[in-house]
C-alpha cells in the first residue's frame, strides 16, 4: 500500500513540475507572442490565383475569400485556373451546386470572379458555357491568367496563391 501511495505521490509531483514547466517563460526563448488574432486590416486589395488543381482546392478558395472579407473595405478578385475550372461550366451545375452557389454568394458580396480563359479553351469549352454567378457583379472569362494577374497588381493588388495544407495527423 506505501508503494502505491509513493507512486502516486511521484506521478503527482512530476506532472505538477511539467506544468509548473508549461507556465515558465524560461523555456521560450522569445518569450511569449503577442496576440494579434483579432486585429482586422482596412481596404486591403487582393487578388488571389486560385489553381483549381482537385474540387478541394475549388471548395478551399470559398474559405479563403470568405477569410479576406472578413476585413472591412477589402477589395478581392479571385482568377480561377486549371482543370477544375469546369466546375463552373452551366451544365455541370447540378453536380456541383454547393460550391458554385457558394461561389455565387461571394460575387453578391463583391468578389469579382475570373475564369482563365487558356484553362476554358483547353478544357473544350467557350465562354457562353459558364456559369455568371451574378448578374449584377458576373464572372468574366479573361484571356489569361497571368495577364490578369498582372493587370490588377499594376492597379496596386496585392497577389496571393493559396496552398491548401495537408490534414494534420490527429
Amino acid at each position: 500500500m506505501k508503494a502505491v501511495f509513493n507512486m502516486a505521490l511521484l506521478v503527482f509531483l512530476g506532472m505538477a513540475a511539467l506544468q509548473a514547466r508549461a507556465d515558465d517563460d524560461s523555456f521560450a526563448p522569445g518569450g511569449t507572442a503577442v496576440d494579434h488574432s483579432t486585429v482586422h486590416f482596412h481596404d486591403l486589395k487582393i487578388i488571389v490565383d486560385l489553381k483549381a488543381k482537385d474540387i478541394d482546392a475549388v471548395k478551399y478558395g470559398t474559405m479563403v475569400a470568405t477569410r479576406i472579407l472578413e476585413h472591412p473595405g477589402a477589395k478581392l478578385v479571385v482568377v480561377i485556373e486549371g482543370p477544375f475550372v469546369t466546375v463552373f461550366a452551366k451544365k455541370h451545375y447540378l453536380d456541383h451546386q454547393g460550391i458554385v452557389d457558394k461561389w455565387a454568394d461571394l460575387a453578391k458580396r463583391g468578389v469579382k470572379v475570373e475564369f482563365c480563359g487558356n484553362s476554358i479553351h483547353s478544357m473544350g469549352l467557350k465562354p457562353s458555357d459558364m456559369e455568371g454567378l451574378d448578374e449584377k457583379n458576373p464572372a468574366a472569362v479573361n484571356s489569361g491568367a497571368y495577364p490578369s494577374i498582372a493587370h490588377y497588381e499594376s492597379m496596386g493588388y496585392n497577389l496571393v496563391i493559396p496552398i491548401q495544407m495537408p490534414e494534420s495527423p490527429k
